[in-house]
């Protein structure tokens, strides 16, 4: 009968049944295609990194919009992850210097993977944001969406990201909740230029404590932006010495 699909062949019917049985036990789709796009982007996709959420595209928006910068930029990305901030942020801005870091080998393989894939010439070096060892800039923009989640949060998180997706990524103790923007603060405070700018995603039940830190190590204009969803999810702020 014109019109309809040829049938499968049994390595594909395989491949199908595979990628059923992988989403019934609760594996996110992004996960089983190995792909997902941002900001226009696609970007591979696996267990070692967050799969990138529509919201966090604001910060690339937030950073490629900043005032007054100068005409050569230099760009950190923290905790990058997949690299999709870093990578989606060299495509809007060309002539920027770009760099991005993370603790996981694994994520930085898969973030140099898509870099290459995406024709986005990015700088990714092996670093654990809360150690002393850390790049020393300058930068004129530090972005990062760290871990923010608590842990009592976890009982209210579906069960297709508390299962599937990283931990190391996605969760802070309740002792210690604010524990990677203290460490951005201060490490902007040494590698910031005068001038530079802080741009952070948040943790929305924790936005004023998290913009009063940044207020306190002496970074000025702190503001809470909230995202599509009204929920106030970044941070911007600014460093005067």
């Amino acid at each position: 009968m014109a019109g309809l699909a040829p049938p499968l062949s049994v390595q594909e019917g395989q491949l199908v049944e595979q990628a059923i049985d992988r989403l019934l036990s609760n594996e996110p789709i992004q996960y089983v295609i190995g792909r997902t796009v941002f900001h226009g982007h696609t970007f591979m996709v696996n267990p070692s990194v967050l799969i990138p959420r529509p919201e966090t595209e604001q910060l690339v928006d937030m950073a490629i919009g900043l005032p007054n910068l100068p005409e050569q930029v230099s760009v950190m990305d923290a905790c990058t992850g997949s690299g999709c901030i870093a990578i989606s942020i060299k495509k809007e801005r060309p002539q920027w210097t770009v760099t991005a870091c993370d603790i996981s080998t694994e994520a930085l393989q898969t973030a140099r993977e898509n870099a290459k894939a995406n024709v986005a010439e990015t700088n990714f070096m092996h670093t654990n944001v809360l150690s002393d060892d850390l790049p020393a800039g300058p930068f004129d923009i530090m972005v990062s969406n760290p871990p923010y989640i608590m842990d009592k949060e976890k009982s209210s998180m579906e069960p297709h990201i508390l299962e599937r997706e990283p931990h190391l990524a996605l969760f802070v103790t309740d002792k210690e909740p604010l524990i990677f923007y203290r460490a951005l603060a201060q490490w902007g405070l040494k590698s910031l230029r005068t001038g530079g700018w802080m741009l952070t995603e948040i943790n929305p039940l924790l936005s004023t404590e998290t913009a009063g830190l940044f207020a306190a190590h002496g970074y000025t204009d702190c503001e809470i932006i909230t995202d599509m969803f009204g929920m106030e999810r970044f941070i911007r702020c600014k460093l005067l010495r």
